[in-house]
């Protein structure tokens, strides 16, 4: 396995950047000129905040400080905060003429890139071109990236052209830089003797300029090349031979060394040398953590960064974890098996950084992972690797794992089938329930009824996070008549200690027939997951029959309506009659207050929240979890409520002296096949900084949520249940009543967080 593409798109970028840097170094005072020159190396060397803090300081101190913006919006592109990158680019750009100005024009061709506008890019390139005139360095700085979009055949020309042409460049370091780009390139199209040649040359000039950094990324760079050829001793070598370099040479390397330490532990452990293998890995995600604030969070046409990127490296350590796990015995079996596990937290961390977008919020919600697990709690940590599924199970007896050599894809195609199935209310689903149970929760049957465990917390991974795991049978019964299941999207991420049990005032709002929203839902970008509903299973035919499904769903006729029709028809479509009957019943077991439709205004929410006085906020309304935090929110009577907006309503003052222990979304669902969208669940709870979330991973029917709900409640109030057991008998019920026994009406309610 060698580094993602999109790992030397990364690298690739941060050498032009510091090709455009050299080369268009403003002819500033010294003490200027030296302060810049410090950013610049910051930036190299992978310390992106802290260039960015230092550029920006001196953008505001400096008389120039035009200088320092360009350089700051240079920084903020290589951090991918392109919306921040923009301005200070534009105004550089614009405040400056000549070679200045191309070396600007290159940065916005390069954000332009960035953001898949390829025609935008090359014009910039073009005038940067033009505009550099006589500075021929500057001039193939503005090439190499013309060559970066250009198609693998047009590529290999282009750059028999750069190589060339590379070589007429003065400045040795320069030339250095330029050599590097015109390799990492040519590797990348499987141009071979022209990467060789380049990279080689780089590294030579490095030497010769006495430029460590330089040297490194061109060992680096080489260590690439010859493990995509298979050539894993000399990758080998040269990957050491860099390390080495790094550790003895003064400046900051970590964003190389995690590559190189990286791709060490790969290639030791297909040498079958375990143990160096797995320090060397362990290096890396140490690299990895210590600059994790200035890794860009980004997520794009179904891939996230961190997938892309970073998750490789951390499933090949957990890979390498399990193995050494398997030549071991006793407590150093269990101390590795709990090693993976952490090892996978981090894999979870990023996960859910990269749905939410930005850190702050996770960080401030981790808690240490749990060093024992009560009695009568079991933990089921799946790990989806690329030719296997490791299931760790942990409980009060203690650690082990069981491995199925189901390989991912195969998985996926199972998962998503089965839940499709359920979803959609077909009746075929119960082989797929069975099987699915065989491979992740019959392995461990002994010990689950030996050890008297009532409650499961799950922690699923990739595609598994789409799995209504309360279904999975085991041929007499579902899981969830056995076990109170809990879903969390990570042991540190919510808090697990028993929640306090000081009142139930609730806030229940509801929206039974929407107002205004419907026009801005309409109009938004959000109006796009409006779909149109056409299964036509028994199950579905039957739920719409009797009060009908909490879907964002409408009429294909509503589309090519306008205006008033359009807004009445979709008023009528997302109406929601069960609502009404929910709000009514709730009210008779929790105390506190009730909104309903006119009432459950964004502004009527934001003051009641606003008061502190709730332990529980139940929200019966339209939801929507999407692939990202940003393309999720609810609907209030007139506005709907962002993710980013539902963190600013409850971290008002009230709230924070009083934090929320449990918020119900009774009405949301999760985008259709998109593993990411159920973080969206555990997203809330965290934003709302609530101890747990309780919500639904499809839409659901009006009358199973008005009995779920009423059942769930009672059992938590009335009966004095935790959450999850409570859930589970509310969902038990369902099973009895053969108009309600299909998973499709009980299946998609989830606990995410603390459960007790």
């Amino acid at each position: 396995m060698t580094v993602p593409r999109s790992v030397v798109a990364e690298v690739l970028l941060a050498m032009l950047l510091a090709v455009t840097a050299v080369q268009a170094a403003p002819d500033t005072a010294a003490p200027q000129a030296e302060a810049l020159a410090h950013g610049v190396a910051l930036r190299n060397g992978g310390n992106l905040q802290l260039a960015i803090d230092h550029f920006r300081a001196l953008s505001a101190s400096s008389d120039e400080g035009w200088v320092a913006t360009g350089e700051l919006g240079a920084s903020l592109l290589q951090a991918r905060r392109y919306d921040e990158a923009e301005p200070y680019l534009r105004e550089a750009y614009d405040k400056t003429s000549g070679s200045a100005r191309a070396r600007h024009a290159i940065e916005l061709g390069n954000l332009a890139a960035a953001r898949h506008r390829p025609q935008e890019a090359l014009r910039f390139y073009a005038e940067a071109r033009m505009l550099a005139g006589a500075d021929t360095a500057l001039v193939l700085v503005a090439r190499i990236n013309e060559a970066r979009l250009a198609g693998p055949g047009e590529r290999s020309a282009l750059l028999v052209a750069l190589a060339r042409d590379v070589a007429g460049v003065r400045a040795p370091l320069a030339r250095a830089r330029m050599r590097l780009s015109v390799g990492t390139l040519a590797g990348d199209v499987g141009s071979l003797q022209i990467a060789y040649d380049n990279l080689e040359d780089a590294r030579l000039l490095a030497v010769q300029a006495g430029d460590a950094r330089l040297e490194v990324e061109a060992l680096d760079a080489l260590a690439q090349l010859y493990e995509g050829q298979g050539r894993d001793a000399d990758a080998l070598r040269l990957s050491r031979r860099a390390i080495a370099r790094a550790r003895t040479a003064d400046g900051m390397y970590t964003d190389i060394l995690l590559r190189l330490e990286w791709r060490l532990g790969r290639l030791l452990a297909a040498q079958g040398a375990r143990d160096e293998a797995l320090a060397a890995y362990q290096r890396a995600v140490d690299h990895v953590e210590s600059i994790r604030p200035d890794i860009p969070v980004e997520y794009e046409h179904g891939r996230s960064s961190f997938r892309d990127t970073l998750e490789p490296m951390y499933l090949g350590f957990i890979d390498l974890l399990l193995q050494q796990a398997d030549a071991a015995q006793g407590s150093a079996r269990s101390v590795l098996l709990r090693r993976a596990r952490d090892v996978g937290e981090f894999v979870k961390q990023s996960e859910l950084q990269d749905y939410l977008g930005e850190r702050c919020s996770v960080d401030a919600a981790q808690n240490s992972a749990p060093t024992s697990v009560a009695p009568g709690t079991a933990i089921l940590y799946p790990i989806v690797l690329n030719d296997r599924i490791e299931v760790i199970f942990d409980s009060s007896a203690g650690i082990s794992r069981h491995t199925t050599r189901l390989d991912a894809p195969s998985l996926r195609k199972l998962v998503e089938t089965y839940t499709q199935r359920l979803r959609e209310g077909q009746p075929d689903y119960r082989g797929a329930a069975a099987q699915i149970y065989d491979l992740l929760v019959r392995p461990f049957e002994n010990d689950l009824a030996t050890q008297g465990v009532h409650t499961l917390l799950v922690v699923p991974d990739g595609v598994l996070r789409l799995l209504p795991w309360t279904t999975l049978h085991d041929g007499q019964r579902f899981l969830v008549e056995k076990y109170a299941v809990v879903i969390n999207s990570g042991l540190a991420m919510t808090s697990q200690s028993a929640g306090g049990r000081n009142g139930f005032t609730a806030l229940v709002a509801g929206l039974a027939e929407p107002g205004p929203v419907v026009d801005k839902l309409s109009t938004s970008s959000l109006g796009k997951v409006l779909g149109v509903s056409t299964s036509r299973s028994a199950a579905l035919e039957s739920a719409r029959q009797r009060g009908g499904i909490r879907k964002l769903s409408v009429s294909s006729r509503t589309f090519a309506e306008s205006g008033p029709e359009r807004t009445a028809m979709l008023k009528e479509q997302l109406a929601l009659p069960g609502v009404k009957i929910e709000v009514d019943s709730l009210a008779q077991i929790l105390p506190g207050t009730s909104l309903l439709d006119g009432s459950f205004t964004t502004d009527r929410l934001n003051d009641e929240i606003g008061k502190g006085e709730y332990h529980i906020v139940h929200l019966a309304t339209h939801g929507f979890f999407g692939s990202t935090a940003d393309a999720s929110f609810i609907m209030a009577y007139d506005n709907f409520v962002t993710m980013n907006g539902l963190q600013q309503l409850l971290q008002l003052e009230g709230v924070r002296n009083r934090p929320i222990d449990l918020l119900t979304l009774s009405a949301c669902e999760t985008a259709e096949g998109d593993d990411r969208s159920p973080l969206g669940i555990a997203g809330a709870a965290i934003k709302a900084k609530a101890g747990s979330v309780l919500g639904s991973l499809w839409p659901v029917s009006d009358e199973a949520a008005q009995q779920v709900m009423t059942g769930f409640y009672h059992g938590l109030v009335t009966v004095g249940l935790s959450k999850a057991e409570a859930l589970r008998r509310a969902q038990a019920a369902l099973i009895e009543d053969p108009r309600l026994e299909h998973p499709f009406y009980w299946a998609p309610f989830i606990i995410v967080g603390n459960w007790r």
